[in-house]
């Protein structure tokens, strides 16, 4: 096994590292070329969009590769840079496996319904229709594609802590509404699991076992902290970017059963409690 991932970013460079305690080889591309700290794996520029900025991937970062993730989103004009630039060099391989990091954000709002894998996607925002559209271009192609839909990521260096200790989280009261969320171990793992038994053409949710309101996620991470949580603001008095409205106008509950059935995963934190408290340890512990 030989790993290439396109957009070694948070999820990236976790999975990185998990592949190389493995000891899987592991190219990974950046825009800059220069790796993220705490990445020792080969590092090589990539870049395209639409607008014809172009750093095209030498073949050496191509050579011999099994297994390629590829982690980076469409851009602005809704192109997915690995389908327009990329994918006939990738076909040209003999893969073994091929993921995209998609999101549950395709599924669109069903005011708290559970959706899986089953579910017709219904995306009701741009970046969520490009993501659909990508999907079914790498689905297509002469690849051994999986897609992988993903709600929030946390983990260390990305989390409730961080937003509560810069006086950035609104606790936001709107009884009801919920969101799923993942920690990004239980993402590595999922990952790893695909990648040693390939079946493509597969869609996974990987989420965890609770969505639940993000004023309860909020409350935890003030009482892990030993401070008070901020005062409750109802949801018609938040000022927010469109960005945030658009996540705050969708409510769904989805489904991670695919992935413990065909795949065999046991969720490390299957609730943000469990992770949040870990996550707290290590903070305490470095």
């Amino acid at each position: 096994m030989k790993a290439l991932i396109l957009g070694c970013g948070y999820t990236g460079s976790h999975l990185a590292r998990r592949l190389q305690a493995q000891g899987v080889t592991v190219n990974i591309t950046t825009q800059s070329g220069i790796a993220p700290a705490g990445v020792s794996a080969a590092c090589f520029a990539f870049s395209c969009d639409s607008a014809g900025g172009k750093f095209p991937l030498t073949p050496e970062a191509l050579q011999g590769v099994t297994h390629v993730l590829t982690t980076i989103p469409p851009d602005r004009q809704g192109i997915d840079p690995v389908v327009h630039c990329l994918l006939s060099d990738l076909e040209r391989l003999k893969l073994t496996w091929f993921g995209y990091l998609s999101t549950t954000g395709v599924y669109g709002d069903t005011h708290g319904a559970w959706v899986d894998e089953t579910t017709p996607t219904n995306p009701q925002h741009g970046r969520s229709r490009q993501r659909v559209a990508a999907e079914t271009s790498l689905l297509k192609a002469s690849l051994p594609t999986h897609i992988f839909r993903l709600p929030g990521i946390y983990g260390l260096g990305r989390n409730t802590f961080d937003r509560l200790r810069a006086g950035k989280a609104q606790r936001i009261d709107r009884p009801g509404h919920v969101f799923s969320r993942v920690h990004v171990d239980d993402i590595v793992q999922t990952l790893w699991r695909s990648m040693q038994q390939p079946t493509p053409g597969e869609i996974y949710n990987i989420c965890d076992d609770q969505p639940s309101e993000a004023s309860s996620l909020i409350t935890e991470a003030a009482e892990l902290l030993g401070i008070q949580p901020p005062d409750l603001i109802p949801f018609s008095q938040v000022q927010m970017s469109p960005m945030a409205a658009s996540f705050w106008s969708e409510c769904r509950r989805v489904s991670n059963r695919k992935i413990k059935d065909k795949l065999g995963v046991q969720l490390l934190y299957p609730t943000y409690r469990e992770g949040l408290r870990e996550i707290r340890q290590q903070e305490l512990a470095s």
